[in-house]
């Protein structure tokens, strides 16, 4: 019985033959893939002259969310997805260098080595980055060039400043939350950076939209959910920050959330709120229960 299970048994040399060719193929697929990336590129190049404008934004926070899902969804087998996640995302960040300029500029905070290390993973280990001790020079630099991405932590209670307070104010370029980091992650765990860029926020069908509130006077966690109730928005205070006078509340509202919804509207119109300003949002992460569920 023993000699007729290892004659059932591949012979290495054969199996590594079979290695051999489906590592060919693969190389041949990506170097497909690479031909198809610089269509696209010529496709944006165009649509951004047609539009009569001189540049566009390479990377797209809500397309790579998308395919990084779709992998997440068929996945099996015993290679866990957390590798086939860095694999696609050097992929795709490689492929977004050759449709034009890409760099990451990273706030260092309270731990710069994990911040960088999130950034390194998600970006690519080949792409451009710089550590910076201050948000604001993150923000400022990220103002001034359409290639660049920073990298900020999630707000937290005992953050020295609300970088995210100062999104969409001021003269300079729109820069916004577009991604969250890390996509992979457990059940209830919430992101620990957020990617700023001039991209756009895409919807992706499952979204959480960022809002920041602004008060002259403190307000109660209570209040603002019960404000957001009654402009028929769900959410989530994530944080509440005085700073310079004013009062700022960052607000998690479920779902894709644009400029030009009505319930925003309604939420300005309440009493003692001063402004409100979307900021942007990401793509909900994949959750490690959801994956675990698939038999990863």
């Amino acid at each position: 019985m023993a000699d007729q299970d290892r004659g059932e048994v591949k012979q290495l040399g054969d199996v590594r033959r079979e290695i051999d060719a489906i590592d060919a193929q693969m190389h041949g697929l990506l170097m497909e893939r690479t031909e198809l990336v610089r269509q696209v590129a010529e496709a944006k190049a165009q649509a951004a002259s047609d539009a009569g404008e001189g540049s566009f934004i390479a990377f797209r926070p809500g397309r790579e969310a998308e395919v990084l899902r779709a992998l997440a969804a068929r996945h099996q087998g015993p290679l866990p997805l957390a590798v086939i996640f860095r694999l696609w995302r050097e992929i795709m960040s490689a492929k977004t260098r050759l449709q034009g300029p890409l760099r990451v500029e990273v706030f260092g905070g309270a731990d710069p080595l994990r911040l960088w290390d999130l950034a390194r993973g998600y970006y690519g280990s080949f792409t451009p980055m710089n550590l910076r001790e201050e948000a604001m020079d993150v923000l400022r630099r990220v103002s001034k060039d359409r290639s660049v991405i920073g990298v900020l932590p999630a707000p937290q209670p005992d953050d020295g400043d609300a970088w995210w307070a100062m999104l969409g104010r001021g003269d300079t370029a729109p820069v916004r939350v577009v991604a969250c980091l890390p996509f992979l992650t457990e059940e209830g765990v919430l992101p620990e950076a957020y990617a700023v860029a001039q991209a756009d926020f895409e919807e992706t069908g499952a979204d959480t939209s960022l809002v920041v509130l602004t008060f002259s006077e403190a307000v109660s966690a209570g209040a603002v959910e019960a404000q957001l109730q009654e402009a028929g928005l769900a959410g989530t205070l994530y944080l509440r920050k005085e700073q310079n006078g004013q009062y700022y509340a960052l607000i998690g509202l479920t779902g894709f959330i644009s400029a030009g919804d009505g319930r925003l509207e309604t939420l300005y119109n309440q009493d003692g709120i001063d402004g409100v300003q979307l900021i942007g949002g990401y793509a909900d992460p994949v959750r490690l229960a959801g994956c675990l569920e698939k038999g990863e």
